[in-house]
């Protein structure tokens, strides 16, 4: 079957942002499915107008807020229902460079059942609290994978063999906000994906709006490390599986 890609972006009220990002994504020559994840009706007539002046862009409305993960599997399942065989993510506040994307999809069709994902290199403009807070849930991540090879868990930029992906989304539950992104790698390893982790710049706006919210979000990757750990130790009774990695080649 003919690989067909299509770039992924999960949308909450980032639409200035997105103003200035989305034409630069036209460079790599890829179809865009924004995905709105239940925004005001002001955004939203704004992320209309944005989205109907590129011809590529296509606009996917969810009616109510549900959280990245929601938003970004949501895009997955839309475009594979329509044949895509692979979705490229990133994110709506222009962090990560549309001039990698043509790496990460080098990179899939040599090998394209493998997940790829980023691995960021930071510009001055990260926040210190997010870089140590990064260093926590990777070592994390690492060790609920299995001791694999987990660079990053946390990137957004990610491309996904939606074939391969998507049944592992019923395993998420309920959980599909800030979370989402680190359990769906660790499940993807469980699974026995191939991981691929690719250097890409990530730059953080200073005038960036974060969704993150410090208590209940934290409580969030508390209940999923808890939910992933107890999992995990059943996991330790069986043979291990675990994830392959891939070297970039790109």
């Amino acid at each position: 079957m003919s690989k067909r890609y299509h770039l992924l972006i999960p949308h909450y009220r980032h639409v200035d942002r997105l103003t200035r990002f989305l034409p630069r994504l036209a460079s790599a020559g890829l179809p865009v499915l924004v995905v709105d994840d239940g925004s005001d009706r002001r955004t939203l007539k704004r992320l209309r107008d944005l989205v109907a002046g590129y011809s590529w862009a296509s606009l996917l409305e969810r009616d109510r807020n549900g959280g990245k993960g929601a938003a970004v599997i949501a895009g997955m399942e839309y475009l594979y229902d329509r044949g895509a065989t692979h979705a490229i993510s990133v994110d709506a506040d222009g962090q990560h460079d549309p001039g990698d994307v043509a790496r990460f999809r080098r990179a899939s069709e040599r090998s394209p059942r493998r997940l790829l994902s980023g691995r960021p290199v930071f510009a001055d403009s990260i926040p210190a609290s997010r870089l140590h807070g990064r260093k926590v849930t990777n070592w994390l991540a690492r060790s609920l994978a299995g001791g694999n090879r987990v660079e990053d868990a946390m990137c957004g930029f990610r491309l996904y063999p939606l074939a391969t992906v998507l049944p592992l989304v019923p395993a998420l539950g309920n959980r599909v906000r800030m979370e989402f992104d680190v359990e769906i790698l660790v499940r993807a390893c469980w699974a026995g994906i191939e991981l691929e982790f690719i250097p890409t710049r990530v730059d953080y706006p200073k005038e960036g709006l974060s969704h993150f919210r410090l208590i209940a979000d934290n409580l969030r990757f508390a209940r999923m490390h808890s939910v992933l750990t107890f999992e995990a130790l059943g996991r330790s009774l069986r043979p291990p599986r675990g994830c392959g990695t891939g070297s970039p080649q790109a």
